[in-house]
C-alpha cells in the first residue's frame, strides 16, 4: 500500500486510512466552513500566537516521531508490518506521537483562526484514528512483539 494516500476498504471491511491525508482533508473542510462563516480578523491576537505555537509543536512532534521510524527502517504505514519496536522519546510519554502531533496541528489551526467550526477537525481526527486505526495497529503490535508490547502498553498511554 502507498504510505501517503489511501482511503479504501480491505477485503475484511477494514478501512485503510492515511492519517496525514485524513488530517489534510479535515483541515481543508473546516477551513472552508471557517471562510463561509465570515469570522475573520484583521489584527494579530494572542490566540493566533498560541495557535501557531500549537501547530509548530504538533508538526515537530509528528515529524520527529516519523524520523525515528525512518531511522529504524520500520514502516510508517499504519497497515504495514513493523520491523522494529520503537520506544525512544517521545514514545516514552505517548504510544502515538505521530497522531498526537497531527491532532495538535489541527487544534492549532482552530486556535489560530479562532474558529469554533475548525474544532471539528481535531475532534473527528481523534475519533477516527482512536476508534478505527489504533486498535488495528495495537493488534498487529501485540501479535508481532507479544509481552514486550503489552508491558509497554501498560506503562505508556495511548494519547497523553
Amino acid at each position: 500500500m502507498n504510505e501517503t494516500t489511501d482511503f479504501r476498504s480491505d477485503d475484511d471491511g477494514t478501512l485503510r486510512i492515511s492519517p496525514p491525508a485524513l488530517a489534510g482533508l479535515l483541515l481543508a473542510g473546516v477551513f472552508l466552513l471557517h471562510l463561509l462563516s465570515g469570522h475573520h480578523h484583521r489584527f494579530v491576537h494572542p490566540h493566533q500566537l498560541l495557535g501557531l505555537l500549537t501547530v509548530a509543536a504538533g508538526v515537530a512532534l509528528s515529524s520527529y516521531a516519523t524520523a525515528l521510524f525512518s531511522a529504524r527502517a520500520t514502516t510508517k504505514n499504519p497497515h504495514g508490518e513493523p520491523t522494529a519496536f520503537v520506544t525512544d522519546a517521545p514514545y516514552t510519554f505517548t504510544r502515538n506521537p505521530m497522531y498526537l502531533g497531527l491532532a495538535a496541528a489541527l487544534l492549532g489551526f482552530a486556535l489560530f483562526f479562532g474558529s469554533p467550526a475548525m474544532l471539528i477537525a481535531p475532534l473527528l481526527f481523534y475519533l477516527v484514528i482512536d476508534r478505527m486505526l489504533i486498535p488495528h495497529e495495537e493488534a498487529t503490535m501485540e501479535r508481532l512483539f507479544g509481552e514486550q508490547y503489552l508491558d509497554y502498553k501498560r506503562r505508556v498511554r495511548r494519547w497523553l
